[in-house]
């Protein structure tokens, strides 16, 4: 007996199912070397921060691959002619033990003495191959054991702070998870999870319907015959390795019932028409509104048949907030300390001449810092987030870029042609601009004869900036003297891609010397990659961690 790790599949991939909403084919499979046999185990690992194993399963079917099959895998580059030999196998995958909200971890494999498992993950690409792991029968058993054991995960963003059986605000479920507030099903955005919510009463009569575990619950309504976004986050869950969290709302409030699986066999009971939908330009044209009844089955949290009207409005209301949890206590402190400074002035005058008061100062200020590296980190090593999603949080945390600049941005439009994703300025006045591009670019470094360099997104965000730099040089004068801006020899920074995202053995120490060699030859504009910046913004914080 064999054993395999498989990573799980990016956003974007996991999505690639059947057009045709009426053919699904949600089966995972994945490529692998001949030798590969069913019955073989395989663990499932999901990647970036708060991942780890989060499945454990099997191989259940061996096919070959057609001719075709293996001229695609040769023209994508996934490997050369010479490790295509003999041929791979197309194998079919079962995973019977899901772990998606407590993933084995890599730290907690590495105290069990399972660093291989942990090594390979981190050197595996996100392709559906599947990578030979080193293991006896007992190693196996072993790690079978310990999934079983792993308690629910406590650091963001794998955290989950929502007991079954509470009822929170959907709108503060979505501001500190992510996900639209508008639909039934969506993504998280923010953290490794999917959301369904399901109403007591649906139209024409189509009301959950639990069975025991298993259950029929109504998705998102779609005119399209493939499956829509929202629709997809629930059906590709299991592909990301996510957990889908399960909710009965009733207008601005969701009850969080459990944990559900979709049924990997029969993912779609049938599809139900909900409704009908005008054509924009042609108000005549109707189509018919669609929505999946999913099955899907109950993995923890409290029994379904039990949730009633009567139930709903007794169930115990949380809070939620974009706090860690524990931070509350310092946060209620710190604001009973502001009332009183606000009410006695002597008090404060007082303070003011205490070591403790700039300790405090210290303190709340690079909790706040912490709180939003927290969040870009989420962000950047969330596969789906795009470079608008990183501005929104990267405007307000401009100090990711060191002390050399002063804090907050200036306006983004000098020039009539062009817009700046951030302008800094220096003490002196003079500005640097910042270009932000996409965190998930697996091209982001290549290989060149004997020689790593950065891929055709980095040359390309470069030139951007270069163009920038000549516009803001041709109009010094105006900006100069409309604005109080001297753009004379301006700088610019490109923050581009993340190390775990790019492709084959890339390690982040040959993404960072290929970046580093390419900046050597640039005077004006300089590239950094996100786990690059955010790694020396953690570092600077750490260093003025205030004294004890």
């Amino acid at each position: 007996m064999k054993y395999w790790l498989l990573n799980t599949e990016h956003k974007s991939a996991a999505y690639d199912v059947a057009r045709d909403s009426e053919e699904l084919d949600m089966t995972l499979s994945a490529t692998a070397n001949v030798d590969a046999a069913a019955g073989d185990g395989v663990l499932l690992w999901r990647g970036g921060r708060g991942g780890g194993v989060v499945a454990i399963g099997e191989i259940t079917k061996t096919t070959d691959l057609s001719g075709s099959e293996l001229t695609l895998l040769r023209m994508r580059g996934r490997d050369s002619e010479k490790t295509l030999e003999p041929d791979p196998v197309r194998v079919t995958l079962e995973f019977e033990h899901l772990i998606f909200s407590t993933p084995l971890t890599r730290e907690a494999l590495q105290g069990a003495g399972f660093q291989n498992v942990a090594k390979l993950a981190r050197a595996t690409n996100a392709r559906s191959d599947l990578k030979t792991l080193t293991l006896t029968d007992h190693e196996w058993e072993e790690l079978n054991r310990l999934s079983r054991q792993v308690q629910q995960p406590d650091s963001w963003p794998a955290a989950w702070n929502i007991p079954p059986g509470s009822v929170v605000k959907r709108a503060e479920l979505h501001e500190v998870y992510g996900g639209n507030p508008l639909v039934t099903a969506s993504s998280s955005g923010k953290t490794p999870n999917a959301f369904l919510f399901l109403r007591n009463s649906q139209a024409d009569g189509r009301s959950p319907q639990w069975d025991g575990t298993s259950s029929k619950a109504l998705g998102h309504g779609q005119d399209l015959r493939s499956p829509s976004t929202e629709n997809l986050a629930v059906l590709a869950h299991r592909r990301r390795g996510v957990p889908l969290r399960v909710f009965i709302s009733e207008k601005t409030e969701s009850l969080y019932i459990g944990e559900f699986a979709i049924d990997s066999k029969r993912p779609v009971h049938e599809w139900v028409s909900v409704g009908e939908r005008t054509y924009r330009w042609d108000k005549r044209k109707v189509r018919v509104v669609k929505a999946p009844l999913f099955r899907i089955q109950q993995l923890s949290g409290v029994p379904i048949g039990a949730i009633d009207g009567i139930a709903f409005r007794s169930a115990p209301r949380i809070s939620l907030s974009l706090h860690a949890s524990s931070d509350r206590q310092a946060d209620v402190a710190v604001r009973r300390l502001l009332t009183l400074l606000e009410r006695e002035p002597d008090v404060a005058a007082s303070l003011g001449e205490l070591h403790e008061a700039q300790v405090l100062t210290a303190i709340v200020q690079r909790s706040r810092r912490q709180a939003d590296l927290n969040e870009l980190r989420a962000a950047v090593e969330d596969p789906g987030s795009n470079e608008n999603d990183l501005q929104k949080l990267i405007q307000r945390m401009t100090w990711i870029f060191g002390s050399e600049f002063d804090p907050g941005t200036v306006r983004r439009n000098l020039t009539l042609r062009d817009q700046l994703d951030l302008a800094l300025l220096r003490p002196d006045g003079t500005l640097h601009g910042v270009e932000l591009k996409r965190a998930n670019i697996e091209d982001l470094v290549t290989g060149h004869r004997n020689h790593l360099i950065p891929g055709p997104k980095v040359h390309e965000a470069v030139c951007q900036a270069i163009n920038y730099l000549r516009e803001l040089d041709e109009h010094r004068s105006q900006i100069l003297t409309d604005l109080g801006i001297d753009c004379r020899r301006a700088s610019m920074t490109v923050v581009i891609g993340h190390s775990r995202f790019v492709g084959g053995d890339m390690t982040t120490k040959k993404v960072d010397e290929a970046i580093r060699t390419y900046n050597s030859d640039h005077s004006r504009v300089s590239v950094t990659t996100y786990d690059r910046l955010i790694e020396n913004a953690q570092r600077a914080l750490d260093l003025t961690s205030p004294p004890r």
